[in-house]
């Protein structure tokens, strides 16, 4: 009897012990940056990078540049660019490779994602010529979907995407604090 009460009082000490909670480790709160997302297709290995102006520069230059490395896939591909936290930009251009022309295959452009917080802006395929514009190193197929890069008669190459007029109302709805 004795032991069915000494084992009665050491169940229920054992299983009335509280025990301590773990302290509950503080999630870091997700940085405020603008962020950029393209998905594509690109098929060789090459370098994306988006330059911004974000009021403290009237010029596209390299301090003010988000830089990716991209390895080449058949396959869609998402390519993450986050500005720097605290910088809204007040204008973009996306830049594809580094000034040397490499025979870059044709890439696919599926969509551009913009956001801050909780605003999005998305361009849809069909509507990233409504607000990018290819510069003469770059050749659009309207039938494949597909840039082209080239270089000019002197053999200079700098392909990049300039904003459209259209494009800055939209990046005005989603770059406010």
């Amino acid at each position: 009897m004795k032991t069915k009460i000494i084992l009665f009082l050491a169940c229920i000490a054992l299983f009335s012990c509280k025990k301590e909670a773990d302290p509950v480790a503080e999630e870091a709160p997700k940085p405020k940056t603008f962020d950029i997302k393209v998905d594509l297709i690109i098929p060789t290995d090459d370098e994306l990078i988006f330059y911004y102006k974000d009021g403290t520069n009237e010029w596209f230059v390299e301090e003010k540049a988000v830089w990716a490395g991209v390895k080449g896939s058949k396959d869609v591909q998402t390519v993450v660019f986050n500005l720097p936290e605290g910088v809204l930009p007040n204008d973009l251009r996306f830049d594809i490779g580094r000034n040397e022309f490499k025979n870059l295959k044709s890439l696919e452009i599926k969509k551009i994602s913009l956001s801050y917080l909780d605003k999005n802006f998305d361009i849809l395929q069909d509507q990233v010529n409504t607000f990018f514009s290819p510069n003469q190193y770059i050749t659009f197929d309207e039938a494949t979907k597909q840039y082209t890069f080239k270089q000019d008669e002197k053999g200079n190459y700098d392909p990049y995407f300039d904003t459209k007029p259209a494009f800055y109302p939209e990046l005005a709805k989603i770059a406010v604090k």
